[in-house]
């Protein structure tokens, strides 16, 4: 099961260098708005709490959903193996996807908004 990336409450994470929302959820990627990027991410095959890589999709060993505003570089294979200073989390009240929007993803100013 899939769930609807907009009703889920997620935690706030810095991955590779940049903030992002993070669910144990499986989030469906037709849910996400656009301009956000969907990635999962596996879990070491030893140890099931800690992240150890993250793809555009993961089907064995997974860890959880990540949402970013930013696309993540991902080596030629699409596997991005994580070291543990890749992944923290964030003492943050940010819960939901809207949140994080409005803090990452300001809306542009119309025209006339830009002219007063």
């Amino acid at each position: 099961m899939r769930y609807d990336a907009m009703k889920e409450v997620y935690e706030e994470i810095i991955i590779v260098g940049q903030p992002a929302m993070f669910s144990s959820m499986r989030i469906d990627r037709n849910t996400v708005p656009k301009g956000l990027y969907l990635y999962e991410v596996r879990h070491d095959d030893f140890d099931w709490v800690e992240p150890a890589q993250i793809a555009k999709g993961i089907l064995v060993n997974h860890f959880g959903t990540v949402i970013t505003h930013k696309e993540i570089n991902l080596p030629e294979d699409g596997y991005l193996d994580l070291n543990e200073e890749d992944f923290s989390y964030v003492d943050s009240d940010m819960k939901r996807l809207k949140d994080y929007m409005d803090k990452y993803m300001p809306k542009q100013k119309s025209n006339k908004e830009q002219e007063r």
